[in-house]
């Protein structure tokens, strides 16, 4: 009896954080089909046509199409500029494609969409979770949906497979679960070169549970970077070049330099009219004020997570796509939740945010902004 009723509570809810998730992700698929509706219309009466219009490749625009080549072709040396792309998420749209009758494209598009709304239910979960409070759980669960880059989490990307790894791992790591925490993690390092970090949320969930399963606790903190350090080695083995992947990420976004330094350079670049890096810049100091918000309202492990994360994100030479890269700083979302609690932006936050995300997908299907 008492089983089966903490069964019906469990039940129960997750009912909760489905249907305060499940709005905002049906709406984000709405506005990114009618931007898709309205950028084809736009491009299909310009003459002479652009000469690159991403809204032709579809849900595979932009990194999608190389995402797709990986899971139909592989890697082919180390010049090939798809190493930087981390492998768990074309292998995985390979696996469905077994099951989808050989269509890597409807794989990759069901498995995204269906991560992604998996992701935006273990975040509500946690926002209650941390937080105790189901309004601005069901406000986050909105937000997380709705941010302007987050329309990527429709296309073929592997953001929604992160997100859900990462937000489970931090959420198992917490429960004490070590070795279902060491996969997630590991998962998540063979996702995204950002899954490294996750060492540092479970290294906290891991010393509050110092004295108990030592070797299960050191095997949750070391996952995710072994994860990232696995796609490494295979790099040695296969194409004889260990360095290949972080060298074909550092073709895109350059070197790193000091946070602040780049802030400097990005302001003098705006005030010189590039329009680029003015919203680069502005996107930067967000991130900043949202951060220092996480630093003070939300726990350690969460914290521990989010500084390094867009500190890494700033501190690029190219700050092209910074914007989606910040979708993996997910407490931030949660900090933007708590920030627009008052009664006068809540009317307005969620409005914009749907705005601000059916323009940035139409801005990057017209080639104009690269997410």
């Amino acid at each position: 009896m008492i089983a089966s009723s903490s069964t019906r509570a469990s039940s129960r809810s997750w009912r909760t954080d489905f249907t305060g998730a499940a709005p905002a992700w049906v709406q984000a698929r709405i506005y990114v089909l009618s931007a898709f509706i309205v950028t084809t219309a736009i491009i299909d009466r310009l003459e002479p046509p652009p000469a690159f219009s991403p809204v032709n490749d579809g849900l595979f625009a932009w990194d999608g199409t190389w995402y797709r080549s990986i899971a139909d072709n592989g890697y082919q040396d180390a010049a090939d500029p798809a190493l930087r792309f981390f492998p768990l998420w074309p292998l995985l749209a390979r696996f469905g494609s077994w099951l989808s009758a050989g269509s890597t494209d409807v794989a990759m598009i069901v498995l995204a969409n269906g991560a992604a709304l998996v992701a935006a239910v273990l975040f509500h979960r946690l926002v209650r979770q941390e937080t105790g409070d189901i309004v601005l759980a069901r406000r986050a669960a909105t937000l997380f949906s709705l941010v302007p880059p987050a329309f990527v989490l429709v296309l073929a990307y592997s953001e929604p497979l992160y997100l859900a790894l990462a937000i489970s791992t931090i959420m198992m790591a917490r429960r004490h679960r070590w070795l279902p925490t060491a996969g997630l993690a590991f998962a998540a390092g063979l996702t995204r070169p950002v899954g490294g970090l996750l060492l540092l949320p479970v290294a906290v969930s891991a010393w509050r549970d110092r004295g108990h399963q030592p070797w299960t606790r050191i095997a949750a903190v070391t996952a995710a970077p072994l994860g990232s350090i696995a796609y490494l080695a295979w790099a040695e083995i296969a194409i004889g070049d260990w360095t290949a992947p972080i060298d074909r990420q550092k073709d895109l976004r350059g070197g790193f330099r000091e946070p602040i330094s780049r802030l400097v350079v990005a302001t003098g670049r705006a005030i010189d009219g590039d329009a680029g890096e003015f919203f680069h810049l502005c996107a930067a100091v967000l991130l900043i004020a949202l951060t220092v918000v996480v630093v003070r309202r939300l726990s350690t492990d969460l914290a521990v997570y989010t500084v390094p994360t867009v500190l890494i994100l700033i501190s690029a030479q190219n700050l092209n796509s910074m914007e989606r890269y910040a979708l993996a700083a997910f407490p931030l979302v949660i900090a933007a939740a708590i920030v627009s609690r008052h009664r006068f932006v809540d009317k307005w936050v969620s409005t914009a945010s749907a705005v601000g995300l059916a323009s940035l997908c139409m801005l990057a299907l017209n080639g104009v902004y690269v997410p």
